[in-house]
């Protein structure tokens, strides 16, 4: 019944769009009609929605690890490089150090099942805020997996939770392997809901934009957020916080080649404008600015 419901919606499409009896050469091919500069709007959009989605993850996991130590009367100042423990180091014990340093984790993982929650809801809507929710939820994940990953390398953040379950190399080998068969998953388990912010642009997504879609909504953001990130933070930029940044990759990669190779999507008939959001980008750069001088100076707990 489903298929002749999505058959059905496709023709439908093809009757409105005038293309019905338009036969290519290439099934499945259709000439493409985007207004000159369409996938650098998305790119641009995207990009920003990336760093705002970063600024609001990385500002509640601070947050909530300050708290988490507080609770162990362990005073915090929070960095936007950093974490200071106002402690001494031979005053930290074991519950101390396995709660707080796996806060961060453990809160984004909540935050990442609420968001995937939320994005599936709306996911037929059209508004580009939803693309906010699916960034968040990306760098979630990132926080969550990419931070146990890259603590069990550098024996940072969650490697010391590790270290006090005194995991040896082959635990944290286990670890690693884990954690990125899981991130490769989820990409491969997400890869139609990346794909299906398509209809904030499109009526459809075929083999005509798709590939250029996922560059410039997904691929390319990515680069360009981690790299302003980086420029963001410098001279205070880590080697470690750079590798779990990049984790994100090992979810997007599987994006891009399972996505290149998906059937058609088709939304629906409803007009769409492709226009570059002034507003977000106000919001982006009012935050990063106020994230970079709040944290610069360090916010207390």
């Amino acid at each position: 019944m489903n298929r002749f419901y999505s058959a059905y919606r496709k023709i439908k499409f093809l009757w409105k769009k005038g293309s019905f009896f338009n036969i290519s050469s290439h099934p499945g091919h259709c000439k493409s009609t985007y207004p000159k500069g369409t996938f650098t709007v998305i790119f641009f959009n995207s990009t920003l929605l990336f760093l705002l989605a970063y600024l609001l993850i990385s500002t509640v996991t601070k947050i909530a690890t300050g708290i988490s130590a507080y609770a162990f009367d362990i005073k915090t100042v929070l960095y936007y490089y950093n974490i200071d423990y106002l402690i001494k180091g031979t005053d930290w014990f074991t519950d101390a150090v396995q709660v707080i340093f796996s806060t961060a984790p453990m809160t984004s993982f909540i935050f990442g099942i609420l968001l995937l929650v939320i994005y599936v809801k709306v996911m037929a809507e059209t508004g580009i805020l939803r693309l906010l929710i699916l960034w968040m939820m990306a760098h979630s994940i990132v926080f969550f997996l990419g931070d146990i990953f890259t603590g069990a390398i550098f024996n940072q953040g969650f490697g010391y939770v590790i270290i006090y379950f005194f995991f040896m190399d082959t635990g944290k080998m286990i670890i690693c392997f884990i954690t990125l068969l899981a991130m490769i998953t989820l990409g491969l388990f997400l890869t139609r809901i990346f794909l299906f912010s398509g209809n904030i642009y499109f009526n459809m997504l075929n083999s005509v934009n798709r590939t250029k879609f996922i560059w410039n909504q997904i691929i390319y953001p990515f680069f360009a957020g981690n790299l302003i990130i980086a420029l963001f933070k410098i001279p205070n930029i880590t080697i470690y916080e750079v590798c779990t940044n990049a984790t994100m990759l090992f979810i997007l990669i599987p994006v891009a080649i399972r996505g290149k190779n998906m059937q058609d999507l088709y939304f629906d008939e409803d007009p769409r404008t492709i226009k570059f959001s002034g507003l977000i980008a106000g919001i982006t750069f009012f935050l990063l600015i106020s994230y970079r001088i709040a944290f610069g100076i360090g916010i207390r707990l």
